[in-house]
């Protein structure tokens, strides 16, 4: 049974997923367009020939597998774009984006001119499959986190568990919407551009000459907004962070003991009210992520959420 907190999170996941649908319509819509683009759908011989422009048929996409639904806003996206096609189809999701899925599941149903929905339908199903990989991928690990953190002696609240985030490793063009996965998945993201956050890593430390001056060098021209993160590799180098005024520290491949050690260490030489947040980074998988869920760890972030994704399995088939 899901806990309250949990359920409040999700509810809260809904209502960003809701708002984000909005922002993100154009850039659904434009991947649709650009899928067909790249398959000249126009010169189709196969569908020409099978199917005369004027007939309608009708469909219904299933699950082949376990998954998590990331297709709601792109089943209108599909719609919008057949209507500007000249072509217009019903394109009826039948899972709101979030949704957990199991096999010989129905998901959505199709229906409108033939050549249409079967040009759009291998663009719809790539996209749809890849980002449900990433919201699967990241719910499985979300879910670990927040059990280990439920089952660790000192444990408060379920709000106060490690978030798991994203990072930039995502594929050129899909960067928001493979965003929008990982939340569909209960995650977070991380920085979303190079200007929507400071993040100071080994080259722009070797480059600089060293921590001190990198983050004395950021302070001068970053925005007020902002926090100043950096990357360290050892404690030694997390030391000189806090002391030159990082407020976010990545521990960058630590094990987990050398977390334990990291945030003994860290309680010694930094008063609590000015303890950098702490974020874990580097080769995070279902099968350590929850070694990682210590107090006082604040950010889980997992590049192969979506570097390294395993696409769930959808199926449109014509009734």
């Amino acid at each position: 049974m899901k806990s309250k907190s949990r359920t409040t999170r999700s509810s809260s996941a809904k209502v960003t997923l809701k708002k984000a649908h909005s922002f993100l319509s154009l850039q659904w819509k434009e991947l649709l367009a650009q899928g067909l683009r790249d398959d000249n759908w126009e010169l189709d011989w196969t569908s020409l020939g099978a199917n005369p422009r004027s007939q309608k048929i009708k469909a219904r996409i299933y699950a082949k597998s376990e998954g998590i639904w990331v297709g709601s806003s792109l089943c209108h996206a599909a719609e919008v774009l057949s209507f500007e096609l000249g072509a217009p189809l019903k394109v009826k999701s039948l899972k709101s984006d979030g949704e957990h899925l199991t096999a010989g599941m129905v998901v959505a149903e199709w229906e409108g001119p033939a050549q249409t929905l079967l040009a759009i339908e291998r663009p719809f199903l790539n996209i749809a499959s890849y980002l449900g990989g990433i919201a699967l991928k990241t719910n499985r690990l979300v879910t670990l986190v927040e059990d280990a953190w439920k089952n660790h002696p000192q444990h408060t609240s379920l709000k106060d568990c490690p978030r798991v985030t994203s990072t930039r490793k995502i594929l050129p063009h899909y960067r928001d919407l493979a965003i929008y996965a990982v939340i569909a998945g209960g995650g977070y993201s991380h920085r979303v551009n190079l200007a929507g956050g400071v993040l100071i890593k080994e080259n722009h430390i070797a480059a600089a000459g060293g921590i001190a001056k990198a983050i004395d060098g950021v302070k001068r021209v970053m925005p007020h907004g902002l926090k100043i993160e950096i990357e360290v590799r050892n404690q030694k180098e997390l030391k000189q962070a806090v002391q030159a005024g990082a407020e976010i520290v990545m521990l960058d491949n630590f094990s987990p003991a050398q977390v334990t050690e990291a945030l003994k260490d860290l309680d010694q030489y930094c008063e609590p009210a000015l303890r950098p947040l702490i974020e874990i980074s580097g080769g995070l998988s279902e099968l350590t992520i929850s070694d990682y869920v210590q107090n006082g760890v604040d950010i889980l972030s997992v590049g192969s959420l979506t570097h390294s994704v395993q696409s769930i399995d959808l199926s449109l088939i014509v009734k």
